[in-house]
């Protein structure tokens, strides 16, 4: 027997991975050399221990906790995404497997889980994430590594910068990283969003007013330009501003100066502006709805962000970024996303850009119980896209209308059409020669 406990110490000393045993209570019974390095934990420090109180793992206890099953059911686990804490407070993130252990008879007697070590993984992941994101922008297109250009080149001056982009881009994101580039990072980031006020209160919100000014004015109220002062004001949805409107805030541009509504006291104000639009401005000139010379005070320095159909092959790195960032916020433990649902979103058209995919991910974590997002977890509008405007009431006139948009989104590539609609290759076939498509 001793002879046996002496060949297994050898082995699990000779293996890589951190290996210990528990018995029926978790107090760890074995404790191999690898495990004391990942741990910061000497052998003689963890026998004896319960390994929830050794470890403090983000699986510990409850029903999250691996080893809890194994031993009251013989079920083996795997995961990978636990953190334990070493001895010296360090989280460590590790990939565990667990198992049972029996007796000659068949009973369980214990567990042993094996340890792998995920820190040099986790750096080199970190290091590769560095270099495709930048202040919370997320991209690896050429086109986005010019914008992240463009914005280290205009961040350290007054410049006024004029964001174009569709709705869900990220412009807010791009004007944040100027001002946080830029010498007015300690002072205030002021955003204005055009397009959810009216004309009188877009006028009392930007420039303020005297008390009295208006009913309802029951005290002097300041502007969102006085606040900004020495900082940065971020105008969203500048093509949303009234014409009548527009005048005063080139006055602000031209000499940063401006009075309150209902007031006569002329306030100057030292303010870098970055406006935001999705309208096409020159557009909007000719129509008479924006006035030129401020689109010229505005357009200072230009930044076109491209929408994400135009930089697909950021899509997986988005993909993984939100994974990520809803296992934190759901405490959950999603994988990746299947071969049939990562085909679809990397065809898909997403009008409603970043912000749309991301909510995408979102309704797939509330919706999903697996271990990876399914094309059957995604919300249902985009898999079967918008046909409240189709017209269309007869079911064979929506079927073929269905199947030919999914051909249209996958360039007639029809192995992928026929996996996004969930049917056959011949069955596709047989569709498109009836509906002559």
């Amino acid at each position: 027997m001793a002879e046996k406990q002496i060949d297994f110490e050898f082995v699990v000393n000779s293996i890589s991975e951190g290996v210990f045993t528990v018995d029926t209570e978790f107090n760890i019974t074995t404790f191999n050399r690898a495990a004391e390095y990942i741990t910061g934990y000497s052998r003689e420090e963890a026998l004896g221990q319960k390994c929830f109180h050794l470890f403090k793992s983000s699986h510990c206890c409850g029903e999250n906790c691996l080893m809890h099953k194994v031993v009251y059911t013989g079920e083996k686990g795997y995961s990978t995404d636990v953190v334990i804490v070493a001895k010296n407070g360090e989280f460590v993130p590790v990939e565990i497997s667990v198992m049972p252990l029996f007796n000659s008879s068949g009973s369980i007697i214990g567990g042993l889980e094996i340890l792998a070590d995920q820190r040099k993984l986790q750096h080199m992941r970190e290091e590769l994430h560095g270099r495709y994101s930048f202040q919370n922008i997320i991209g690896k297109d050429h086109k986005m590594q010019e914008v992240y250009e463009m914005i280290e080149a205009v961040a350290p001056y007054r410049s006024s910068v004029l964001i174009v982009g569709e709705s869900g881009t990220g412009k807010e994101l791009v004007a944040r990283a100027i001002h946080y580039l830029s010498d007015r990072r300690y002072k205030p980031f002021i955003k204005v969003n055009s397009a959810t006020l009216t004309s009188n209160l877009l006028e009392s919100e930007l420039f303020g007013h005297e008390k009295g000014a208006f009913t309802g004015a029951h005290a002097t109220h300041q502007g969102r330009f006085e606040l900004a002062d020495k900082g940065t004001i971020f105008l969203d949805e500048v093509g949303e501003i009234p014409v009548d409107l527009q005048a005063k805030l080139l006055r602000v541009l031209q000499d940063g100066e401006f009075e309150r509504v209902g007031g006569k006291k002329t306030l100057k104000t030292d303010v870098r502006v970055i406006a935001a639009t999705n309208r096409d401005l020159p557009e909007e000139i000719k129509k008479g709805t924006f006035r030129r010379d401020l689109f010229y005070r505005l357009n200072v320095f230009p930044i076109r962000l491209p929408p994400l159909r135009e930089r697909r092959n950021d899509i997986p790195l988005l993909l993984d970024h939100f994974i990520g960032k809803f296992n934190a916020f759901f405490q959950k433990a999603k994988k990746g996303v299947s071969r049939d649902a990562l085909n679809f979103l990397l065809q898909y058209d997403y009008p409603g850009n970043v912000r749309e995919l991301e909510n995408a991910i979102e309704y797939a974590f509330i919706k999903g119980r697996g271990e990876y997002i399914v094309l059957k977890d995604l919300p249902p509008n985009m898999i079967t896209g918008n046909t409240v405007n189709t017209g269309l009431t007869r079911l064979e006139d929506w079927e073929k209308h269905q199947i030919q948009v999914v051909l249209n989104r996958c360039e007639g590539n029809k192995q992928k059409a026929a996996q996004l609609l969930g049917i056959t290759r011949k069955t596709l076939y047989n569709k498109m020669q009836k509906y002559n498509l």
